[in-house]
């Protein structure tokens, strides 16, 4: 069985259709990973997410959606009674999208339940024979060590980390994660950032038009992209290139 691991879609369905189809996924002979954060920033997060429901609902043993940070923010959003300072948090982070996502012809929000239970229902972490999967690292003990996300499977750090100690240091089985997009702090944008310990693959769908998978064990890189809008506003252009100037 060959695993394969798709990164952060966030709301680009249009890319996850095209790059399930370009790893040949086979339904039940492979085992599809979503390294977190199906939704936010892009413009069909309701489309992802039925998406992810419909693939592991046919095939639970070998489908493993993981919760990223975005899922957690959401959930906090939409959470009773609703907090004002998580539901702006959201909104800043790409919450608005999404919920455009859910909104009906009468403009009203229609989020369906079976989305939300779903969800909430997310692991923090997976593993197989060939890795270790968080959303974003692995927690940090105080003698500088990394924990296994079993010992901390609520650690804010498997959502939330860009930890440099991390993505130079850690020696230990493989390690496949999403959030930090490559080409801010490491790799070259656009590409998965490949190292003996650590695969990153989140390689920024929502910014660069690029949504990328990892087949393993052969580690054979699949990415497609989306052409540029001949109508995209340069400002936006601008915006995405200083993104990346960043270091």
């Amino acid at each position: 069985m060959r695993t394969l691991v798709i990164g952060d879609v966030h709301g680009k369905l249009t890319l996850l259709n095209r790059l399930i189809e370009e790893t040949g996924y086979q339904p039940g002979e492979d085992r599809l990973i979503f390294i977190g954060d199906l939704v936010d920033r892009g413009e069909d997060a309701r489309g992802v997410v039925a998406r992810a429901i419909e693939l592991q609902r046919q095939f639970p043993e070998t489908v493993t959606i993981i919760k990223g940070n975005h899922e957690a923010m959401m959930l906090a959003a939409l959470s009773e009674p609703p907090d004002a300072e998580q539901t702006e948090l959201w909104f800043y982070n790409g919450g608005i999208e999404t919920l455009q996502s859910y909104t009906n012809d009468e403009g009203g929000v229609d989020f369906p339940v079976e989305h939300y239970q779903f969800l909430s229902a997310l692991p923090t972490w997976y593993e197989d024979e060939h890795a270790i999967y968080v959303h974003a690292s692995l927690p940090e003990a105080d003698d500088g060590s990394f924990l296994h996300p079993r010992e901390a499977p609520e650690s804010p750090e498997l959502l939330w980390s860009r930890n440099r100690h991390f993505f130079s240091e850690y020696r230990g089985k493989t390690v496949v994660f999403g959030h930090t997009i490559t080409g801010m702090i490491f790799g070259e944008r656009g590409k998965v950032w490949l190292r003996e310990n650590l695969i990153g693959v989140d390689t920024g769908a929502y910014l660069t038009g690029i949504l990328s998978a990892i087949e393993l064990p052969s580690r054979r890189i699949f990415s497609v992209n989306e052409p540029p809008s001949e109508t995209e506003d340069v400002g936006v252009i601008g915006a995405r290139r200083k993104f990346f100037d960043w270091r």
